[in-house]
């Protein structure tokens, strides 16, 4: 089947309110009759290494609804906010879904591996974080197609971020020369969702009218076989010093 999705990764710290855009932006989607899927990747426990898989709990969508899917991966010992089996994962739920949404655990600088597996990334900001800085230093404000600052029904915090973002905006890598956009959002009461939605319509056209996709999809491919040689190549050398 062919791929057909955009996927769409969701990143930033935990807290920010990434499942509450998530929840907000599903009814959009559905509410203009697009499909989606959902990979939820959770933190796993170091001491159990266990996942509390809460996918049911942080999403409120209709369960009869058969154009929703949701899917939760435990991040296991993987680092860069995904799951191992994040990128076979979506590979196949692509082909079934209009849209393919990938929410990552976002624990740091490690979550900057969201790149290689999705078609455009949000990264979600608290207002007020006065993370800008640190976000600099740690090359994550080099990834994000769309900066989302959540919460914005805190009106001042929300716009001093902004302008904190946008004056920082030089720094800002954009890949392919994609208008990096900063905007906020409130999940709660539903603004900025929309025009976020049309956005997103916006650059998926832009992925393909360039044809960016290709490339992007012929890379991250590449670079997931490359992975998966140089672990079993390690695999096989670990048993030999053994």
């Amino acid at each position: 089947t062919k791929a057909k999705a955009h996927v769409i990764g969701i990143t930033g710290p935990p807290g920010v309110g990434k499942s509450s855009l998530i929840n907000a932006l599903i009814k959009i989607i559905r509410h203009n009759n697009f499909s989606v899927g959902v990979i939820a990747v959770d933190p796993s426990s170091r001491k159990s290494g266990g996942a509390l898989l809460g996918d049911r709990a942080r999403f409120s969508v209709d369960p009869k609804d058969y154009n929703i899917f949701i899917r939760s991966l435990a991040a296991k010992d993987s680092l860069g906010g995904i799951s191992e089996m994040t990128y076979p994962c979506m590979s196949v739920m692509r082909s079934f879904f209009d849209i393919l949404i990938v929410e990552t655990v976002g624990v740091g600088q490690s979550e900057i591996s969201i790149e290689d597996v999705a078609d455009s990334i949000i990264f979600c900001v608290q207002p007020g974080s006065g993370d800008t800085l640190q976000f600099m230093k740690s090359g994550i404000i080099e990834i994000p197609d769309i900066i989302c600052v959540t919460k914005n029904d805190l009106m001042e915090l929300s716009n001093n971020t902004i302008a904190d973002l946008k004056s920082s905006s030089k720094y800002l890598n954009s890949s392919y020369d994609w208008p990096i956009e900063i905007m906020s959002v409130s999940s709660e009461k539903q603004t900025g969702i929309n025009k976020l939605f049309v956005l997103l319509q916006k650059r998926w056209k832009w992925l393909q009218d360039k044809n960016i996709l290709n490339k992007k999809r012929y890379y991250q491919d590449k670079l997931w076989i490359e992975k998966k040689i140089k672990e079993k190549i390690g695999e096989f050398g670990f048993k030999l010093v053994k």
